[in-house]
């Protein structure tokens, strides 16, 4: 059963739509994970959702954030020689950095679409304009300040950050990464500024390999790994995230909380081995949000990875979960808090239900 929550109590939630994205793809012939598809789907998910209504789609296009602002915030955590190359080799036709990371033609132009979204998504944010989304790709966490890997030439998540503690010096961040694998390059490009604080909780073993001590925290104390066993479910994912992420990251709330949302923890996807449902994430939500009291129009969430496309397990239901935990801020009697989500229904559940209810509405 599709839980209704009353228009009036909910949120609504900015997308930022990377559109220039498709011209980051992989070379003609060569099948690659990362792929536009995953904006497709996505979109296609967030369009069909119960909260569609609740949701302002903004093009990183259209926004304020300028492709000249892009390229400042990029410069703050990437070196010039490693952006004249990205630059330079998706201009004089394309290639590849390594065996998994490939720079198309068009791609230097969807690096900069791509860090407008997550510059506009944290500013509202910080803001208190919230919740919203840069739905962006390829996942960024991986790039660090000289090195494109992990399917990413830059770092959209740190740049980010980087700006916004530019422009604001008293501000604070906290970036949760629940992509399971192990943000590196953010760790790695945030690890001397204390006003930011970064957790990971991602899967032992994994690409691309660190983030296994716990108890290393940085030279600034900054630092949270949580590496959690190969298979893991629900049960060792939230528990890590209440018992010990959410307390090093909101101890001492912060101005914005960015959400690094990858979705390659689940069941069904191909890249890893934990085992991950939709609702889980929608879940991690509520611990934020309901646990911990912090407010929802602080929120900045930005896509990383997640490679199952399937509406109903893969990452676009993960991330209508997501988007409908923060959505649905509803109030019952006494005061409880009535998030609307989290119900077990996959995506095309929910828009056999919407057509239900459309239908009843017209009879």
């Amino acid at each position: 059963m599709l839980l209704i929550v009353p228009t009036s109590s909910l949120w609504s939630l900015t997308v930022v739509h990377q559109t220039l994205h498709e011209r980051h793809r992989p070379p003609p012939g060569k099948r690659h994970a990362e792929s536009p598809t995953r904006l497709v789907a996505a979109r296609k998910a967030l369009t069909a959702a119960p909260f569609a209504g609740r949701i302002v789609w903004t093009r990183a296009l259209d926004s304020e954030r300028t492709p000249q602002d892009a390229v400042a915030a990029l410069k703050l955590v990437h070196t010039v020689e490693h952006l004249r190359a990205v630059q330079g080799l998706s201009q004089s036709g394309g290639g590849g950095f390594d065996m998994d990371t490939y720079c198309a033609p068009g791609s230097w132009e969807a690096m900069l679409d791509g860090t407008r979204a997550w510059l506009h998504a944290t500013a509202l944010a910080a803001e208190a304009r919230g919740p919203a989304v840069a739905l962006s790709r390829p996942a960024g966490h991986h790039a660090t300040a000289s090195v494109a890997m992990g399917f990413g030439l830059v770092n959209f998540a740190a740049a980010a950050t980087a700006a916004l503690l530019t422009a604001r010096p008293e501000a604070r961040v906290s970036i949760l990464d629940w992509d399971v694998h192990y943000g590196n390059g953010v760790a790695d490009l945030l690890r001397e500024e204390p006003r930011a604080l970064y957790c990971s909780l991602h899967e032992f073993g994994g690409f691309p390999g660190g983030g296994e001590e716990e108890q290393q925290r940085g030279p600034r104390g900054n630092l949270l790994r949580l590496p959690l066993p190969r298979g893991s479910g629900r049960e060792a994912f939230l528990s890590a995230l209440r018992d010990k992420a959410l307390p090093f990251l909101l101890a001492r709330p912060p101005d914005v909380l960015l959400v690094c949302a990858g979705y390659d923890g689940l069941l069904a996807d191909p890249l890893a081995t934990m085992e991950l449902s939709p609702a889980d994430y929608g879940e991690a939500v509520r611990a934020v949000l309901d646990e911990h009291g912090f407010p929802a129009e602080r929120v900045a969430i930005g896509l990383e990875g997640g490679y199952a496309l399937d509406l109903e397990e893969g990452m676009p239901a993960a991330l209508v979960e997501t988007c409908g935990a923060l959505i649905a801020r509803g109030r019952r009697g006494g005061g409880e808090t009535d998030t609307g989500s989290g119900t077990g229904l996959g995506l095309g559940d929910s828009v056999r239900e919407c057509e239900r209810t459309r239908d009843s509405a017209a009879s």
